[in-house]
């Protein structure tokens, strides 16, 4: 990926530590801005559909279960891409370019859905959105550790997590409505046409890491910043300028697979997603026909309910990163991945009080929207921390492949929300739908316990380092 477009040459600003932090803030501000604006852009056109099928089967009379089988095919395209665009972005070393091209790619698949009207026409192109969707999340993460350092990777994380929000919350607004006013195809182009302006714009303005641009690492930067740095920070230092230098006494003969599937975190990791997902997928596809099949309400006031889920979520997203970080900053002898997994834990016991809520109180609009507010504030909580927790628990050149990998259990429960679920409401009604939501949401916490302690890849080349010496 060549120089972004609004980014100065070293030369024009050479020579001074200031300038250089100014050089240094201005394109990893610039950066994160797009992944904010371009993820969030991603969102419109995954959860498109969503957002049409009341007007898709009002138009074309399609069932429920047809409308479920849509639903699991999507994933199962899509946890394949991440993983292929993960181990991309670490090959080729450019996620700025994945990241814009799979942008454009995924507005071509919204508006090519909407060409037919057949059922085959219509999942060709939503497996085609799936495949190139994977281009969105990996990409972004491996900016993220380019750009920011560990000590404060938390926050920056969630707050670019925060963009599912905000693609979350305006597309029932984008295509929700529109669908309602001027028929599903154009509910489903909207967001096509955002896509492909979005992508251009990514691409010609972002910057994949500081080194391309002649800048110091992140962590050399912060270290310069706050006058010093940490053991673990100089840990991380040695893994950016010496990729190929040894990565630890018991790591140095272990092959990008090995650290990657022995690395016991990354299945318990792996296990929450495929739950929350799961849970997330299976009440975001359902709800909408629960709220209209239960109580005989609109699609837009069903819709207007389920919104609460994204503002929640978006508070959800930004509390844990910030509490995780600060959770480690008073804890530094703790293992900082443990710390994180505790507060996934915390957030995970509040999604069956959600679900609960959702099933039991009374069909008040206020109450709905405040029982899926409270559910997307727990679940988007551990989701912000899941991928990013791996991530840490891996040397920073194989992060990508890792964020990759924890794509499939994620995309494979929400592979299940879609067809599985259909037949749960169609066999056992709604009183059986939520019973299974609670059951996966208590299955959801356990899952991450065995992760209590566990160290992140700095603090374990930090050891090996005390323990060498």
């Amino acid at each position: 990926h060549s120089r972004p477009l609004f980014s100065t040459s070293p030369a024009a600003d050479a020579g001074t530590p200031s300038s250089t932090n100014r050089r240094f803030m201005l394109n990893r501000s610039i950066t994160f801005a797009g992944m904010m604006l371009g993820y969030a852009t991603y969102y419109l056109t995954r959860l498109s559909y969503s957002f049409v099928g009341p007007a898709m089967r009002n138009e074309l009379g399609l069932s429920i279960l047809q409308l479920g089988a849509l639903s699991s095919i999507f994933p199962l395209a899509y946890m394949n891409s991440k993983f292929i665009a993960g181990v991309l972005a670490d090959v080729l070393g450019s996620p700025v370019l994945i990241f814009s091209l799979g942008m454009m790619l995924t507005g071509v698949c919204n508006i090519g859905f909407t060409m037919g009207s057949t059922v085959p026409w219509c999942t060709f192109w939503w497996i085609l959105n799936g495949l190139v969707q994977g281009c969105g999340g990996t990409p972004c993460g491996k900016m993220l550790v380019n750009w920011y350092p560990t000590v404060t990777r938390g926050r920056w994380w969630s707050t670019w997590n925060a963009s599912t929000n905000i693609g979350g919350f305006l597309i029932p607004l984008i295509a929700g409505s529109i669908a309602a006013r001027y028929g599903w195809r154009w509910g489903m182009r909207a967001p096509g046409v955002i896509a492909l302006a979005m992508g251009v714009l990514c691409y010609f303005t972002m910057s994949d890491s500081p080194e391309k641009l002649g800048l110091p690492s992140a962590e050399d930067q912060h270290a310069a910043k706050t006058g010093g740095a940490s053991e673990s920070e100089e840990a991380t230092k040695q893994d950016v300028a010496e990729p190929k230098a040894k990565e630890g006494a018991e790591a140095k003969e272990e092959s990008k697979w090995q650290m990657l599937l022995g690395n016991k975190f990354l299945w318990c990791m792996g296990a929450m997603h495929f739950f929350v997902y799961l849970m997330r997928q299976g009440t975001m596809n359902w709800a909408h026909f629960y709220l209209m099949d239960q109580y005989g309400l609109p699609a837009l006031e069903a819709t207007s309910r389920i919104c609460g889920f994204e503002l929640g979520g978006l508070f959800g997203c930004i509390s844990s990163g910030l509490l995780s970080d600060i959770l480690i900053a008073r804890n530094p002898q703790a293992g900082a991945a443990g710390m994180r997994a505790r507060v996934m834990f915390l957030y995970a016991c509040l999604t069956p009080i959600a679900i609960l809520a959702l099933w039991k109180l009374p069909p008040i609009a206020c109450l709905q929207w405040s029982a899926m507010a409270l559910f997307g504030f727990s679940i988007y909580g551990p989701q912000t921390l899941i991928t990013m927790t791996g991530v840490e628990t891996v040397p920073k050149k194989i992060a990508a492949s890792a964020g990759g990998i924890l794509a499939y259990p994620a995309q494979l429960g929400s592979m299940f929300a879609g067809l599985p679920f259909a037949l749960v409401v169609r066999k056992l009604g709604w009183s059986g739908y939520f019973p299974c939501l609670i059951l996966l949401s208590l299955l959801s916490a356990l899952s991450v316990l065995p992760g209590w302690n566990a160290l992140s890849w700095t603090q374990k080349e930090a050891a090996a380092k005390k323990r060498a010496a």
